[in-house]
């Protein structure tokens, strides 16, 4: 009997903590020598339900941010970063990371 309540324990509390995955992708491209302000953004979208969907407009979304602190509106330099993070991967949330040289 000790051993099933010592199971029962272990899986409340495995559910009840919560099993978190962070996965995370870049592109970027870093020239020298350019010269400007940066600017950054992070964006986080609608969540996800089994991977089976994927967050609608977060890149263009991110993209205005950036060009919204931009007036000149001429962008160079942009370097972005996705993060996914499953809960029980079951429910994933989408964080879009941005950087640019206005210049």
């Amino acid at each position: 009997m000790k051993h099933i309540t010592w199971l029962f324990a272990g899986a409340f509390l495995f559910v009840m903590t919560g099993c978190v995955a962070i996965q995370s992708s870049a592109i970027s491209d870093s020239p020298n020598g350019v010269a400007g302000t940066s600017v950054h953004t992070e964006e986080t979208g609608e969540y996800g339900i089994l991977h089976l969907n994927e967050p609608k407009d977060l890149t263009i979304i991110a993209d205005q941010a950036l060009m919204g602190q931009c007036a000149s509106g001429h962008l160079s330099n942009v370097q972005t970063q996705l993060s996914i993070r499953d809960w029980f991967m079951i429910v994933q949330v989408y964080t879009l990371r941005a950087t640019a040289v206005c210049q």
